[in-house]
């Protein structure tokens, strides 16, 4: 057997250092844990554990399959590659550049096989989207206020700390190897207080460990940071040192903060006792060394971004706005256009650029003639999910996709292209929630007749006679080009390090300013962070729809595994046991949740850690596990989050009844 270092792929903060197993034959084995990762130090989540199910699995795309009847209701049938690519370029050739969408997003989170494929798309002229689905609002939201994302060294720092706040954070099942950590802390007696909509995992197991939970009402997280600016202000414990040297606005954010946001004020929003959050206050004005470790997805609403401008800004009033950890991408400073590749547009051609959460209604209306999709499954992850699979099912819409397995998304292509899987080809990862980078190699004989993405795009420009440089360098290649490009961010050390396919923490950039335009922290620009309550985007359902994430399985990478499948079991609604009796419903009873997107059928289960109005869902859903054969976002509208063009999945609102 021999081992090869490498990265876990998939969308997590944690980006875990791997061990690729392999047998005699260079035959995918299993998956390990690599000691030398600084940060998951050679463990892996279960979800990882088992990604030999994709690597194995019987459901693995081995051939390209096309449709020979030349319509969508023809069969999917085993092609050669030649023949899969001449019925691409028989059906893309002849488009104008916009009439061709680019639609990829985060299957795989390495920089190269993720982002070369965009060079061909550039090259056509396509329209691409502005990736709006996860992290936009977050980002816009932060961004506004700090500047760059950047944040504390958690791998350095946390440990330190002497408070840490969790802000829609749900380590448990999205940032495993936080919570060894946070349990030392406990176990020190540091307060790590959880902020949710519901009584999480992660408040549960706090609770066991020491700490504390506050659970609040959905999109009221600017008020309740607002009322804690306004204690900070009134006590005397904001820094104004801080505040006069490193932040514009701050006059006006006081005035604006102290103005309303009382605890009377604060209850009525949040549902928080007065004596809960005075408690918190009181732990934040004795902390000299907190951290705020925010989610990536609390923001993903109508509201979004100013809940996390006003959490952003109470650290700020509290002299810890370098303390505030969202995501680490701002720390890496690489050259991505260099893989991009974005001057390759025909000449006088600009990239149009749509919102991804509003596309089921572009696909639907017959916008697009092609459309490209790798490293993502939109008929199921994308909002109104009904229009994106109606859009993709039209029959003047030719439609390639690259993947591991028929997914939802693949049965309704054209052309399905296979895929490999990381440990299969070639790449490099930065993390999101740590400081690493990782050059990893292929570990194992790639399966069948699949193709990376690189190869399997080179392979798309070469026979549209597209620019060299689109199909010219395979992926050792590229990856060289890339860092050899970033030099100025990687030194030498660090280069030779890479090459040995080791984890390596890039140094510490030499910045200035705080990345804002005026280069100081921004409190009031345009205006300061107020609480907006969520309007639900317009839904008036009264139930509130809460879609955690899975314990088991992850975005939809593990809906085709039945390994992981087995283990989250079978999909269930999740209510307070107050609010399925008024339903007249009991415990396995199916209740149809329904809203103007549409509906989806699932059973019961009582939940005391669910809320009053709130239902919980887990996970993007298989759905051939749903009668209505849908997921989650089906319920999703497509409207925009309030900064950023982002997803407002967490203001989704449903009506609840029992099925007939």
């Amino acid at each position: 057997m021999s081992t090869t270092r490498a990265t876990c792929p998939l969308d997590c903060p944690d980006a875990c250092g791997v061990l690729v197993h392999t047998n005699a034959d260079g035959r995918f084995e299993k998956l390990t844990g690599n000691p030398e990762h600084g940060w998951s130090a050679g463990h892996l989540c279960s979800k990882t554990m088992s990604y030999g199910e994709i690597v194995n699995g019987g459901e693995r795309l081995l051939r390209p399959l096309v449709r020979r009847g030349g319509k969508k209701s023809a069969p999917l049938e085993p092609a050669s590659w030649d023949e899969a690519l001449a019925r691409i370029v028989e059906r893309v050739k002849p488009l104008a550049g916009p009439e061709i969408l680019a639609l990829w997003y985060a299957g795989t989170m390495g920089l190269v096989q993720r982002k070369f494929p965009l060079r061909t798309l550039h090259a056509l002229g396509a329209t691409l989207h502005d990736g709006g689905v996860c992290d936009a609002t977050s980002t816009a939201g932060y961004e506004c206020v700090l500047g760059r994302c950047l944040g504390p060294d958690l791998e350095a720092e946390l440990e330190d700390c002497d408070l840490l706040l969790l802000w829609g954070c749900e380590a448990v099942r999205t940032n495993q190897h936080l919570l060894p950590r946070i349990q030392r802390l406990c176990k020190r007696g540091v307060p790590v207080i959880a902020i949710d909509i519901w009584r999480s995992d992660t408040i549960r197991k706090l609770e066991l460990w020491g700490g504390q939970g506050l659970v609040l009402k959905p999109g009221s997280d600017a008020m309740l940071a607002l009322a804690l600016a306004r204690i900070a202000f009134e006590l005397g414990f904001a820094d104004r040192e801080f505040l006069a040297t490193h932040c514009a606005g701050a006059e006006e954010f006081e005035a604006h903060a102290t103005r309303a946001h009382d605890l009377e004020q604060c209850q009525a929003a949040t549902g928080l006792d007065p004596q809960a959050v005075a408690g918190l206050a009181l732990l934040l004005r004795s902390a000299r060394k907190p951290i705020l470790k925010t989610g990536v997805g609390f923001a993903r609403r109508r509201n979004g971004a100013m809940s996390m401008r006003a959490v952003c800004s109470l650290a700020v009033v509290l002299g810890h706005g370098n303390r505030v950890h969202y995501e680490s991408f701002a720390h890496f400073g690489l050259p991505e256009d260099w893989i991009v590749r974005p001057d390759l547009r025909p000449m006088g051609s600009s990239a149009a650029t749509v919102p991804q959460v509003q596309l089921g209604k572009q696909l639907d209306e017959g916008r697009y003639r092609a459309v490209f999709v790798w490293c993502h499954n939109p008929a199921v992850v994308l909002p109104d999910s009904l229009r994106v699979r109606r859009g993709l099912a039209r029959e003047d819409v030719f439609t390639v996709v690259h993947e591991h397995v028929l997914t939802e998304t693949a049965e309704l292509a054209d052309v399905v292209l296979p895929a490999t899987t990381f440990v299969e080809h070639e790449d490099i990862y930065r993390s999101y929630g740590h400081r690493r980078l990782q050059w990893t190699r292929p570990g194992a004989v790639a399966r069948g007749d699949t193709k990376s993405n690189v190869e399997c795009f080179r392979a798309i420009a070469k026979a549209l006679e597209l620019p060299r440089e689109c199909w010219e360098h395979d992926a050792h290649q590229l990856v060289e080009g890339f860092l050899e490009a970033s030099r100025a961010r990687v030194s030498a050390e660090e280069l030779a390090a890479l090459r040995e396919g080791l984890p390596v923490k890039l140094h510490q950039q030499m910045v200035q300013g705080w990345g804002t335009p005026s280069g100081r922290i921004e409190l009031a620009n345009p205006e300061p962070a107020h609480y907006v309550p969520d309007d639900g985007a317009g839904g008036k359902g009264p139930f509130q729809l809460i879609s955690a994430p899975s314990v088991a399985t992850h975005n939809s990478t593990y809906l085709y595994s039945s390994r992981h499948l087995a283990k989250a079991g079978k999909p269930v609604c999740h209510l307070n046991p107050a609010d399925l009796a008024r339903l007249g419903a009991t415990e396995g009873a199916r209740l149809v949740l329904s809203n103007a997107q549409g509906k989806i059928t699932l059973p019961a289960s009582a939940d005391l850690n669910v809320p009053l109005g709130c239902i919980r869902v887990d996970g993007v859903l298989s759905g051939r596990d749903v009668p209505e054969r849908v997921g989650i976002n089906a319920l999703v509208p497509p409207a925009l989050s309030d900064m950023g063009d982002g997803n407002v999945l967490y203001s989704t609102r449903v009506d609840a009844y029992p099925a007939p």
